[in-house]
């Protein structure tokens, strides 16, 4: 990356931001015959690793299970339209989603959603959340493995690859995006 562009550390930090104060993913599973389905979903993020949650009886769920590879974009649109385009990012995780059946890890990402979204509090939702095997609501963590980051704040259509720790908890490496041109 050139002087003027953001290091490693501080892409990081914008996208941990990103997916703290924005609200909803759309997120993309694959069914049994290899079709793509698209939800929008809440997000709670602990860093860079995501936890959404939904119920056993939703399809998503039941893709989940059958094929763990997923995709999420989560962005940042600006009041104003095209007026506000230098202030547009985004950043499109692929990732592994895992089950969470840990109730401290459970109870973990119930205070993320609490502290992240303050309307929780108006409803009952999370106040009986039991473990996948004794209940109908489930948690997944999403786990990152690669992704892009677009940020119209450095310039307009600037854009990276990221790549991931094995945890998933940090970004090991940026890449140019036109680097796709060369590696497919």
């Amino acid at each position: 990356m050139s002087r003027d562009e953001p290091d490693v550390a501080a892409v990081q930090d914008a996208i941990t931001d990103l997916l703290r104060t924005e609200e909803l993913a759309a997120l993309a599973t694959v069914d049994a015959d290899g079709a793509p389905s698209t939800s929008a979903m809440h997000i709670a993020a602990d860093g860079l690793i995501a936890y959404m949650h939904t119920f056993q009886f939703n399809r998503k769920h039941a893709q989940m299970q059958h094929n763990p590879n997923v995709g999420y974009v989560v962005s940042h649109l600006p009041p104003g339209g095209f007026a506000g385009r230098g202030e547009i990012r985004s950043v499109q995780i692929q990732g592994r989603a895992t089950l969470v059946t840990d109730p401290a890890e459970i109870q973990r990402a119930v205070t993320l959603s609490f502290e992240q979204f303050p309307w929780l509090a108006d409803l009952s939702l999370y106040d009986n959340v039991k473990l996948p095997d004794e209940g109908q609501q489930v948690f997944y963590r999403i786990t990152p493995t690669r992704g892009l980051w677009a940020d119209h704040r450095v310039r307009q259509l600037w854009r990276v690859f990221l790549e991931f720790s094995d945890d998933g908890r940090t970004i090991t490496g940026c890449r140019p995006y036109h680097s796709a041109r060369r590696t497919g």
